[in-house]
């Protein structure tokens, strides 16, 4: 599949997923192809100012390196397409969003078709999940909790440092000819630096982040479920679960990306005991969703 192809799929389901916001005035501006975020009408910026402007992201160009990336990840699994199952999740994920240190930021989701438990954010806003993480949970609570924790990376911009890695690694390859990547040709000649960059990005999600950052998104995580009113408990319960499992083929290779997950669930019973109170599960509710 070609990655336009796999870019296409990626906006289809994203634009499923929050279909309560307006995401046709996101993606209704006529595309150059091959040039994520590029118009026909717009002008084009000089080598240096492209380069610039994709070094010091403003949100809008956040959210462009985003797509590029969510584009990556479905290349590399298949995306669920299924309309009802998405739109739960993306219910579920708005909800926590709203509630978070970025609630203006408008957030995408899309359900990963695979048996492997996992779960990532890209820049800008987009959340994914796959269809094992979600077989592994019982209740909405769990689901908030894990989005939350996802939802943590991006507001607290955890993928800022890859960004610049990658920046760095593109301008040593492509050197006095940065220009060729960002310059709207007719082949779309922006397309080789985006991608090495956005590669390189996604590749950095799926391996996970470091153990402070993973350990910091925990902590918001677990905040930003609790004040959407969800049971705080729904993140430990997954670790929990997963580790149980953590024999299990698919589950090995997430705790060989997601290292700590003991330490993290300590934090997480230090916190839970650190709260009056609890808040809803929405068990019913999460089990129709996933048709059990």
């Amino acid at each position: 599949m070609s990655r336009r192809a796999v870019l296409a799929i990626v906006l289809v389901v994203a634009s499923i997923g929050v279909a309560a916001t307006n995401v046709g005035a996101q993606f209704g501006i006529p595309r150059i192809p091959g040039i994520p975020g590029m118009s026909r009408s717009q002008p084009e910026q000089s080598q240096m100012d492209m380069f610039q402007a994709f070094s010091d992201m403003d949100e809008p160009q956040e959210v462009e390196v985003g797509r590029s990336v969510a584009a990556a990840v479905g290349a590399r699994y298949k995306i669920l397409r299924d309309a009802a199952l998405t739109k739960y999740v993306a219910m579920v994920g708005n909800t926590v969003a709203a509630v978070s240190d970025r609630p203006d930021l408008r957030y995408y989701f899309a359900v990963l078709d695979t048996p492997q438990p996992e779960a990532l954010a890209a820049p800008g806003g987009f959340v994914f999940i796959s269809k094992g993480a979600l077989d592994i949970m019982r209740d909405e609570a769990t689901l908030a909790g894990v989005l939350g924790h996802e939802i943590g990376h991006v507001a607290l911009k955890h993928h800022n440092a890859t960004i610049k890695a990658q920046r760095t690694k593109a301008l040593a390859m492509f050197g006095a000819n940065i220009g060729l990547g960002f310059v709207p040709g007719p082949a779309g000649a922006f397309t080789p630096v985006m991608s090495l960059v956005a590669d390189g990005i996604a590749e950095g999600a799926l391996k996970g982040h470091s153990r402070g950052e993973e350990m910091e998104s925990d902590r918001v995580g677990f905040q930003y479920a609790a004040r959407a009113g969800y049971h705080p408990a729904g993140l430990s319960e997954f670790l929990a679960a997963l580790s149980a499992k953590k024999n299990d083929a698919g589950v090995a290779k997430f705790f060989s990306t997601h290292p700590g997950i003991e330490d993290r669930l300590q934090e997480q019973t230090k916190m839970q005991q650190a709260v009056t109170g609890s808040g809803k599960r929405e068990a019913d509710r999460f089990v129709k969703a996933m048709g059990r």
